[in-house]
């Protein structure tokens, strides 16, 4: 008796107070409190489509939905605005727009959803009200613009595309929806723009574009907007940036840049904006930091790196901030973690298989 009280114990600790530690925080909903459904949505660059999770609130598992073919090949990056996905086709030089089903997550293209963009579109930003689509094209060396229709078609702004750096990557608005901020790769900096309100279109930031590491390449913004983080691919660090609020413009923090794994290629913060983490596709690991809210200093966490599947992409957190999720572009999987929110620190949960390429990860509700 006393042995079976003893896995009943472990069992509801494990449930209680494992996997995020959803009684750690006051602030922080409970999984029974999440009841709208939550779904991940992976792009399969090698074999052009995009596979549908549903995610458990209560475990964080994946349970795959659909499987659906993407249109001109090699889907590359996605994002989700007002029950629409938007998926990049670098090989098409197009981007296409997809309808989500708000009770199962399934997706379905959206009639005359599927337009031009500049040579190989990559990364997706959307403002915050989703009123304006940008793209990054990293061929053409500029920054497609777009508005968002209300049936999920883009109709491109007047001026698009606007210039940037070479071979730009990644990009990100900040939370006002005034700045709009692109990593250049090829000439290790980071090109920033202010948003018209009224017509989206794009202006250079006085004294834009700001000095990066080498092969600037992905760029995540802090919670409270404060901060600009840019990992550098080519020389395994992480740049972090003080954002002026009345300009936009980029100053580098104390201590910039942050050493990080081999080859980083993506970053993201948790909901609470406290933790930071970064998929490094040649040490195939996710690295994990505390964010100084006052410094905007990086601090690795213990444990930090975590292993993961081979040449991990793209990493994204979850929309309660209890589990972590990395897309292993090498191994053709999905690598699932649970998120200690007190500490930051993470724990494997499982790994689901993709078909092929897994290249980037969205998250409804993130």
């Amino acid at each position: 008796m006393k042995r079976a009280y003893l896995v009943v114990f472990t069992i509801f600790c494990l449930i209680n107070f494992g996997c995020g530690s959803p009684n750690s925080s006051k602030s922080s909903p409970k999984p029974s409190d999440n009841m709208k459904p939550v779904f991940a949505y992976v792009t399969n660059e090698g074999v052009s489509s995009i596979s549908v999770f549903s995610i458990d609130t209560n475990n964080g598992r994946l349970s795959p939905t659909q499987t659906l073919a993407t249109p001109g090949g090699s889907a590359t990056y996605a994002e989700i605005s007002g029950g629409f996905l938007f998926v990049t086709a670098k090989l098409a030089n197009s981007i296409s727009s997809f309808a989500i089903d708000p009770l199962n997550g399934t997706l379905s293209p959206v009639p005359g959803g599927t337009v031009s963009t500049g040579t190989t579109p990559f990364n997706i930003a959307l403002d915050p009200d989703g009123r304006f689509l940008y793209l990054a094209n990293v061929a053409s060396n500029n920054v497609s613009a777009y508005v968002v229709n209300n049936n999920g078609t883009l109709a491109e702004i007047t001026g698009s595309p606007f210039a940037s750096g070479l071979a730009p990557y990644s990009l990100v608005t900040d939370k006002s929806g005034r700045f709009l901020y692109v990593t250049n790769r090829d000439s290790n900096n980071v090109s920033g723009y202010t948003i018209d309100n009224v017509t989206g279109a794009l202006a250079s930031i006085a004294g834009s574009p700001f000095a990066a590491g080498r092969g600037a390449r992905a760029i995540e913004l802090s919670k409270d907007g404060k901060f600009v983080f840019v990992p550098n691919r080519f020389e395994n660090d992480i740049t972090v940036y003080r954002v002026d609020s009345n300009s936009g413009a980029l100053s580098q923090v104390a201590g910039s840049p942050f050493p990080t794994g081999s080859d980083p290629r993506s970053v993201t913060t948790d909901p609470t904006g406290r933790f930071l983490y970064v998929p490094n596709m040649v040490s195939n690991d996710v690295w994990a930091f505390s964010i100084d809210h006052e410094t905007g200093m990086l601090t690795p966490i213990a444990g930090s790196p975590y292993p993961a599947g081979m040449a991990p992409h793209a990493v994204e957190v979850d929309p309660s901030g209890r589990f972590v999720y990395v897309a292993n572009s090498g191994s053709n999987s999905v690598s699932v973690y649970c998120l200690d929110r007190v500490s930051g620190g993470l724990s494997p949960l499982e790994t689901v298989p993709t078909p092929g390429s897994a290249f980037s990860i969205a998250i409804s509700g993130s």
